[in-house]
């Protein structure tokens, strides 16, 4: 049991850069307020490439969807890999107003033979809109069922706070000054009963018209390296 649920932690940790069936966010879109730019330009052909840890990996908008009277921008890669458990996720963006949701559909994944599916979810990531020292919350639920016969599925529930740390300021990466940069904190806790819980800090740079320059969890730091923006 403690193997298993240690797969839905690592992987809640290797997706912790970023984040709907069985999953769904308690977060009320009617409260977004109208933007005060594009931090993150939603256009397919976008690109980004980042330098992470000296590896270089590259995020780009392949496609949109539309769902329901929103419009999903589909990345080509947002996947996380770690020692014990590998798997892969496709992350899409939408925008409401001045509201930046990450939504991550169901994950596959394998580990020591051990193979399953965890539920998608989707959070907010950034609202534009608020001033530093303001928050926003939510929560969302996951269920992960495995290849075992009669083995009951695992539910975890996660709960975040984003909060903006600093706003207006410029940030210089890799010899590079951005202006009007956005600088903001997602604390996620998950738990799974039975378990204790786990939480992980991520903190981002966001710039106008540019996207992300900058995202750091724990030692592992991201830096924007060139962007294509169509």
């Amino acid at each position: 049991m403690k193997k298993l649920n240690k797969c839905v932690f690592v992987l809640f940790l290797i997706t912790g850069f970023m984040l709907t069936s069985c999953s769904s966010d308690d977060s009320n879109e009617n409260t977004a307020e109208e933007s005060t730019g594009d931090y993150w330009p939603t256009a397919v052909g976008n690109q980004w490439v980042l330098d992470q840890n000296g590896s270089e990996s590259v995020m780009k908008i392949v496609s949109s969807e539309k769902i329901n009277d929103d419009t999903y921008f589909k990345f080509d890669q947002f996947a996380g890999v770690g020692e014990e458990v590998s798997g892969g996720a496709t992350v899409s963006i939408k925008k409401v107003k001045g509201d930046y949701y990450i939504k991550l559909n169901d994950i596959v994944f394998n580990s020591e033979g051990i193979t399953g599916k965890i539920t998608g979810y989707e959070f907010i990531l950034l609202k534009d809109y608020l001033e530093a020292n303001q928050t926003w919350t939510g929560s969302f639920s996951q269920e992960t069922s495995y290849n075992i016969p009669n083995f009951p599925n695992i539910k975890m529930t996660s709960k975040y706070t984003g909060t903006i740390l600093e706003k207006g300021v410029t940030a210089t990466i890799k010899g590079v000054s951005y202006k009007d940069v956005i600088k903001f904190k997602i604390h996620q806790e998950s738990k799974v009963e039975g378990e204790g819980a786990v939480s992980v800090d991520t903190e981002y740079w966001v710039a106008k018209d540019v996207g992300i320059i900058r995202s750091k969890t724990g030692d592992s730091v991201s830096e924007l390296t060139s962007y294509i923006k169509k």
